[in-house]
């Protein structure tokens, strides 16, 4: 399933300094009893402008607060929002960090009286941040209740976290700081914070490590509503070392004295990513609270930690060495979305495998988005899980991506969806940055560096004569690669890995404009037909439709293209090729087309065949188009049409590849040619098929007496390869089954035919009387001739297993279509067709044969009696015999085999044994 377009939520502002101005998104929570709980608001800090707070469910503007032009600020905002119990006011708390002109931390306090429609009363405050020139790089709410002196009422504090290590907690109305502190081990600087609640810590982060849970309680005397939370902070000297995290107890109330304001729970490091290290820079970190999970997110991809576990294990990473992520951010523990180079998707991490996707060119053929630049990067802000939808900051414009369809929780349940399937992984992997999937040598059993190198030369090779549209260079590269088989067309065993780089230069994808297209298929086409090579593939069985499509799929990596359409592969052959050869190769493969396939290469035959008829006579065209008429005969001088150009296809090769097709097409059961048909081809080519067929039935002699001679066919048709009694009958009875049992009569009018419906039933009743008497004919003959088909068929048989079990090299060789004197050692038998068979004695071992009696008659010079009881020969005495007492083998004497060999005689026949 593709991923939706994203919505427009609103308009940033965009930030005064256009060059270093940035936009930070910040989450926004309500405050009950010390318990914070996720609003479905967000509060964005826009350098020069301001801090506004935005309703995601409902996109609309809550609140704006402005600053001086100058500001800039140095990390995410943050946002209260509690009810006073006392007078049923709504208050809103929103704290952010400014680093210039002044190193401060701001405060917008808003209240708003409840049943009161005058304006909400807005102040603001301030903290100048002083002995510290660090910025802010964390901003957070401690709950809990407020020291008794401070002039604050509210029931929690802020916490500002410095980059250089320092801590402060200051009251909520900023006049006050109750402590500041720099705990040890933070020299190299903190390059990410989080602030967890106790219940989460409790839930999540400590749940293996009960030790832990109670040494960041403390006290056992504390209330409820004071249980402290816990700080995360992140260090990391560069990139060539580990990242470490840092677990502190964060004391919360009156409590608070100068030797535990924090205390340090625990320091544990991370394992280094494998392959390349990302730059310290372009690394962000999050903090999944609900999992202990705490995310890396670089360039080349996502690595998850689980904290919870001692030492912290990477639970689920996503690294593509190809790939630039410009933003990367979790939304489940199997699942992260990103923006890539060339487009958005949804990753499934256990997997690597993309579960839906959207490309930028789509995105920018939008014309809901806008404008929209692909150069600008996307970020991601944001993620809500109730709604299912992912928040994005491109330029100025706040976005929403739905994902609601795959990640969702229905109503109020907390109930965890499964996600990360292997069925939604299958056919959408993506490349891995292990040595493994990647190195040719695993991929092909390569065991030496030369023929890597070899290999790596010739797919250098096969693109760049894809690119420059040189088959020639392309069949030489093949050539040179896999040896003369290719240009022997020899049956070569080729490891599948290997052909999969042919095939994807070969076949491409041809760019869509997404615009108007919601979900729209892709389209294949050709880029390149080298016919050697080509016609390698199609022998070794390689050309089919199942390896075009993961070729195909495999080059287009990381996008995950929709399905093909039925018929894409030969709708490509057949624009590639208007002479329609290609296509015809393909269909004399070894490997039969997928049925789709299959009617929409009838449909291309008929259509060629029909416009190439239209320079016959009307005889010639109602061959195609309806009933044939008299004799269905032709001057020779129109029977041949020739195209206009040889990059055209002619009538002969419409009919060559009309027959070939449905002679694949009988290989699949009545009902799914049914099925096919019907959704593939209109009335009117269905009865064209209809009509082709009784041609076929009457030009291959099926409708006409013994005594006469079946109508001669087109030149074209001679041409064409003849079709089976049973296809065509079975073909014949899907086609009609296809219109309907009557309606195909009723359409004839409508197909365009030259005869009505009363002569169409006139020349049903003559061709259902003909193939009558073909049927009594064929019984009568078969009560003549039964006897000695059955008894040609045995001899076949039976003469056919003893030539090779005694002479396996000239097996082939002894039964000849000859008949001889019976007197020369031979004798003669009536096979299947007919014809008759003679077995030569020096293929018996023995110099015996059994062979019948010879009954001359008047007039005959070679008469034949079939034996009673129609028994034959049976199979030749061994002269070795296995004694079951002890297994040994011994040598049988000439009586013994002459007493065998008599008592293998039946009963009632008339036979001779020459000794």
């Amino acid at each position: 399933m593709d991923l939706p377009a994203p919505s427009v939520l609103t308009q940033l502002p965009r930030p005064l300094q256009a060059a270093t101005g940035k936009t930070q998104v910040g989450e926004v929570f309500s405050l009950a009893e010390s318990k914070k709980r996720k609003r479905y608001e967000i509060a964005v800090a826009v350098d020069g402008e301001g801090v506004n707070v935005y309703n995601v469910q409902y996109p609309k503007l809550v609140t704006s607060y402005a600053v001086p032009p100058q500001s800039e600020f140095s990390c995410c905002p943050i946002s209260i929002r509690l009810r006073d119990k006392q007078s049923s006011a709504v208050k809103r708390y929103t704290y952010c960090a400014v680093g210039r002109p002044q190193n401060q931390i701001k405060g917008f306090f808003e209240e708003i009286v409840s049943g009161s429609t005058s304006a909400p009363v807005i102040t603001s405050a301030s903290y100048a941040l002083k002995g510290s020139r660090s910025p802010v790089i964390f901003v957070g709410i401690i709950p809990g209740s407020s020291s008794e002196s401070s002039s604050s009422k509210d029931s929690f504090d802020v916490l500002v976290v410095h980059k250089d290590g320092s801590i402060r907690r200051l009251t909520s109305d900023l006049e006050t700081e109750k402590w500041s502190v720099k705990p040890a081990g933070l020299d190299n600087g903190i390059v990410a914070a989080f602030l967890v609640d106790h219940d989460d810590a409790k839930r999540a982060l400590f749940r293996r490590r009960p030790d832990l849970a109670t040494l960041a309680v403390g006290d056992v005397s504390i209330s409820a509503n004071n249980i402290p939370p816990v700080l995360l902070l992140v260090t990391q000297a560069g990139s060539s070392h580990a990242a470490k995290v840092h677990m502190f107890s964060v004391t919360s109330g009156a409590e608070v004295t100068s030797s535990n304001e924090l205390q340090q729970l625990e320091t544990v490091e991370l394992h280094k990513i494998d392959g390349s290290q990302p730059d310290a820079e372009e690394i962000q970190w999050t903090f999944h609270p609900g999992s202990a999970g705490l995310g890396l997110s670089f360039r080349h991809g996502y690595v998850n930690y689980d904290l919870s576990q001692y030492p912290p294990s990477c639970t689920s990473s996503l690294i593509l060495a190809d790939e630039d992520f410009s933003s990367i951010m979790r939304i489940s523990p199997n699942s992260v979305i990103g923006a890539g180079k060339s487009l958005i998707a949804l990753y499934d991490t256990h997997y690597s495998s993309i579960q839906r996707s959207i490309t930028l060119r789509e995105l920018s053929a939008n014309k809901s988005l806008g404008k929209y630049d692909s150069k600008t990067v996307t970020k991601f802000v944001g993620y809500f899980a109730k709604l299912g939808i992912a928040l994005a900051i491109k330029e100025n414009t706040l976005q929403a991506f739905d994902l609601s369809s795959t990640h969702s929780i229905r109503g109020t349940s907390i109930k965890r969806q499964r996600d990360g399937l292997l069925i939604d992984a299958i056919g959408r992997g993506v490349n891995s940055s292990s040595a493994s999937v990647n190195d040719p040598a695993v991929l092909l059993g390569l065991k030496s560096t030369q023929e890597v190198h070899k290999w790596n030369a010739f797919k250098s090779e096969l693109e760049k004569a894809s690119k420059a549209k040189d088959v020639v260079s392309f069949d030489q590269a093949v050539v040179g690669y896999f040896g003369p088989s290719v240009e022997s067309q020899a049956p070569t065993a080729v490891h599948p890995e290997q052909i999969t780089p042919i095939l994807s230069q070969i076949f491409t994808v041809r760019q869509h404009d997404f615009g108007n297209l919601k979900n729209a298929s892709p389209t294949l086409e050709v880029a390149v037909w080298p016919e050697k090579t080509c016609r390698w593939l199609v022998k070794i069985g390689q050309m089919s439709v199942n390896q075009v499509n993961i070729a195909v799929r495999r080059a287009n990596r990381p996008q995950v293209l929709p399905p093909f359409e039925p018929g894409a592969l030969v709708r490509a052959l057949a624009e590639c090729d208007k002479s329609l050869k290609a296509l015809t190769m393909v269909l004399t493969g070894p490997v039969s087309l997928d049925r789709e396939e299959l009617a929409r290469a009838l449909k291309i035959f008929l259509d060629e065949a029909r416009a190439r008829s239209m320079a016959l006579d009307q005889s010639a065209t109602m061959t195609i188009t309806g009933i044939p008429g008299g004799e269905m005969t032709t001057d020779e001088t129109q029977q041949k049409f020739a195209p206009s150009s040889p990059t055209e296809a002619s009538l002969e090769d419409a009919f060559i590849g009309l027959n070939l097709t449905l002679s694949r097409l009988h290989d699949y059961p009545t009902n799914q040619i049914v099925s096919c048909l019907r959704s593939t081809l209109s009335n009117t080519d269905t009865l064209a098929i209809v009509h082709h067929l009784r041609v076929s039935l009457a030009t291959g002699g099926y409708t006409a007496r013994f005594t006469e001679e079946p109508p001669i066919p087109l030149e074209a048709i001679k041409a064409a390869p003849p079709l089976s009694l049973k296809a065509i009958i079975d073909l014949m009875n899907a086609s009609v089954d296809a219109i309907g049992p009557s309606g195909w009569i009723s359409a004839v009018e409508f197909a365009g035919a030259a005869v009505n419906e009363a002569e169409m039933i006139s020349h049903m009743q003559s061709e259902i009387s003909a193939a009558l008497a073909g049927i009594e004919e064929a019984a009568y003959m078969k009560g003549i001739v039964g006897e000695f088909i059955r008894y040609g068929t045995r001899v076949s048989k039976s003469t056919t297993t003893k030539a090779s079990s005694t002479a396996p090299e000239t097996t082939t060789a002894t039964i000849t279509m000859d008949a001889k004197d019976i007197n020369n050692g031979e004798y003669t038998t009536i096979i299947n067709d007919g014809t008759r068979a003679r077995i030569n004695r020096e293929y018996d071992p023995y110099g015996k044969l059994w062979e019948t009696y010879t009954f001359p008659k008047a007039g005959e010079e070679d008469g034949k009696m079939l034996p009673l009881s129609l028994n034959t020969p049976d199979s030749e005495v061994s002269r070795t015999k296995i004694q079951k007492s002890t297994g040994e083998v011994k040598q049988r004497t000439k009586r013994e085999i002459a007493y065998l060999q008599r008592q293998a005689v039946p009963d009632y026949s008339v036979v001779r044994i020459h000794l």
